[in-house]
């Protein structure tokens, strides 16, 4: 009997040691700053994207070919466990995510060390910062020009530019599409998405998260208003725009569901690299 209680009270002494280990992790404060990094994984439907080679076949029964899927992703923001949120430099804020150039991860720089459950951005630029005018976004302006994602200054940026071939029931052959979405004088089409994260992302001095996005391209045209290219065909009928219009508000509303998490690695290494 003596053994078993000896036993017995090692093994409480451990649990006890176990329990505060892990209480201590929980609860002690972190300090200083560090980085995260957000990978956007660009696929349709479940298969990854591949530029100029396979063909994806959505709801309408269209089936495409992308050649190009750009678009701008901005207005970072990270929300604690806590509910506190930490905004990214503004002026910092804005990425090109280019599928064709292999640019696909947004840094994050000198991000209060935390732990952090939320992500929260925008998809294009919102209008406070275009009316800003071009001399503040001069230089994003041009990055966004190199990744064709503007029109002239005074019709702004294209927040998305998705572009191919596809086919159709209706169509008699292959004809092209072209899918330029923004905000107008119109309507303000920018959009902002929260996503929950699976785990907690740690920002420390001497660990970087990255989380890991998946981005649904086949939602932009067959998300929950399906829009279909046949309908835009040219009176030529050798292709597809869309450029104005409801379309834009559209694809705007369907965004809000483009963007899923997979995943979260915390770690010094082993990140996704330009």
């Amino acid at each position: 009997m003596k053994f078993k209680l000896q036993h017995i009270v090692a093994a409480m002494a451990v649990a006890t040691t176990l329990v505060s280990c892990n209480n201590d992790d929980d609860t002690t404060a972190v300090s200083g700053t560090g980085d995260a990094e957000i990978f956007f994984d660009n696929s349709v439907n479940g298969d990854d994207l591949l530029l100029n080679t396979s063909a994806y076949t959505n709801s309408n029964g269209e089936s495409l070919k992308i050649n190009r899927l750009n678009y701008i992703v901005s207005n970072f923001v990270l929300i604690a466990e806590d509910g506190t949120e930490v905004v990214y430099p503004k002026e910092n804020s804005y990425f090109i995510i280019n599928e064709g150039a292999n640019s696909t991860t947004v840094h994050l720089e000198g991000m209060p060390a935390g732990n952090y459950t939320k992500v929260r951005f925008g998809l294009g630029v919102d209008q406070q910062r275009y009316l800003q005018g071009e001399t503040a976004q001069q230089s994003f302006w041009d990055l966004a020009a190199a990744s064709e994602l503007t029109w002239t200054w005074s019709t702004g940026y294209k927040f998305i530019n998705f572009e191919g071939t596809f086919t159709s029931p209706q169509t008699d052959g292959e004809k092209t599409f072209q899918v330029h979405q923004g905000s107008n004088t119109a309507t303000d089409n920018y959009r902002e998405i929260t996503l929950t994260l699976p785990n907690t992302a740690r920002v420390r001095t001497d660990e970087t998260p990255s989380i890991h996005l998946i981005a649904d391209a086949n939602v932009i045209l067959d998300g929950a208003t399906k829009i279909r290219l046949f309908d835009a065909l040219n009176t030529a009928n050798t292709g597809a725009a869309i450029m104005g219009g409801q379309g834009l508000i559209d694809i705007a509303n369907n965004t809000l569901s483009m963007f899923k998490v997979d995943h979260v690695h915390n770690g010094a290494g082993d990140h996704h690299e330009e």
